[in-house]
């Protein structure tokens, strides 16, 4: 009885969470073996500031605006972190990776459309609530996200 309200409470087990698990897992697996450009400190120093980068993005648009629930709304479970924390993290550190080829703006959009992919998923899957904002609004936030801040914030770690 009392471990069914600790995973009650931890929303294990939301509508659409398997999406997020699985994506995350993933994503974090391919972060930690195919970093060829980025050392363990700057993984690690990114893994921290981008999982930061999500989680200020998750209060202000979640709880600031009220633009969106993700899972319960009134708890904040595993799959958040996933979601804001472990999935934008090794998604960063992938397109970090490489970022300084020939291939920059490429890599942006394929970026940006994954990432609206994603959240559009999971917005079909029902973990994700709109309420007053529609998937597309966030592309030109993933285009300036993966244009501009991410290469910003790895220079600055690399200075």
């Amino acid at each position: 009885m009392y471990w069914n309200g600790v995973l009650k409470r931890l929303d294990i087990f939301a509508k659409g969470s398997w999406f997020i698990y699985l994506i995350g897992s993933i994503l974090l697996s391919l972060s930690i073996t195919t970093t060829k450009n980025i050392s363990r400190r700057e993984w690690l120093l990114l893994f921290g500031i981008i999982g930061f980068y999500g989680w200020m993005a998750n209060i202000i648009l979640f709880f600031i605006f009220d633009l969106m629930d993700s899972g319960d709304p009134s708890i904040g479970g595993i799959p958040d972190i996933f979601m804001f924390v472990i999935g934008p993290a090794a998604t960063a550190i992938l397109f970090l990776n490489r970022y300084n080829t020939p291939t920059k703006l490429i890599r942006v959009i394929f970026f940006s459309i994954l990432s609206f992919l994603v959240e559009y998923i999971l917005g079909r899957l029902g973990y994700l609530k709109l309420k007053g904002w529609r998937p597309v609004y966030s592309i030109p936030f993933y285009l300036l996200l993966f244009a501009i801040v991410l290469p910003w914030t790895l220079k600055i770690i690399r200075k």
